[in-house]
């Protein structure tokens, strides 16, 4: 291993490991440092609205847009994906942001991207399903917080209805009241002055 300060440049491809390659390209790639980057430490990076980088980053470089594909090679190459909250306890804003590790996937080794190797096809297959369950788990569970979040908003709305209707009553009866209040109150005048007049 050369003992020279690693280049600054963006690595080239390798036909053993294309994927990380690109991956490392990717991370690189300032246009998109808003959805990818490295974290503080460089250890690891982190992919943020995985809506947005299905649509705008999968396409350029992978040239596919479908988020379980690629952690299915992230898995694939040993990646982990690093998680900050408990399956069940991440706010929808976790869902959204993805954090993925390699021993030697770090800022500026791109000299260690080849020791990175692909697992063995037969340990591909047995994970495969897993790996698919475990990312569209993940993605339910980010949808199901929208939705909670959406019935949480509709649910606010409603009571404020409900809290208007009750009020928009009580003035309605306080009018009845004073109307009825003064029906009786003019039909006794009239009857005093009706008395008056005899």
């Amino acid at each position: 291993m050369s003992l020279e300060p690693p280049s600054q440049q963006p690595p080239t491809k390798s036909n053993n490991n294309t994927f990380v390659h690109k991956l490392f390209n990717t991370v690189l790639d300032d246009q998109y440092q808003h959805l990818i980057a490295w974290n503080y430490t460089g250890a690891s990076f982190i992919v943020c609205n995985i809506v947005e980088f299905s649509r705008d980053v999968l396409p350029k470089h992978f040239k596919h847009n479908n988020f379980s594909s690629f952690v299915r090679q992230l898995n694939m190459y040993g990646f982990h994906k690093v998680n900050k909250s408990p399956r069940g306890h991440r706010t929808l804003a976790e869902n959204q942001i993805w954090e993925f590790s390699h021993p030697k996937f770090m800022r500026d080794r791109h000299d260690l991207l080849d020791e990175i190797k692909r697992k063995a096809l037969e340990s591909d297959n047995m994970r495969r399903d897993t790996n698919d369950m475990g990312s569209h788990l993940s993605m339910m569970q980010m949808a199901q917080s929208d939705m909670m979040q959406q019935l949480g908003r509709l649910q606010e709305g409603f009571d404020q209805i409900i809290r208007e209707l009750a009020e928009t009553k009580q003035r309605q009866n306080t009018q009845q009241e004073m109307m009825k209040t003064m029906m009786q109150f003019l039909s006794e005048r009239q009857g005093v002055h009706c008395k008056l007049l005899k």
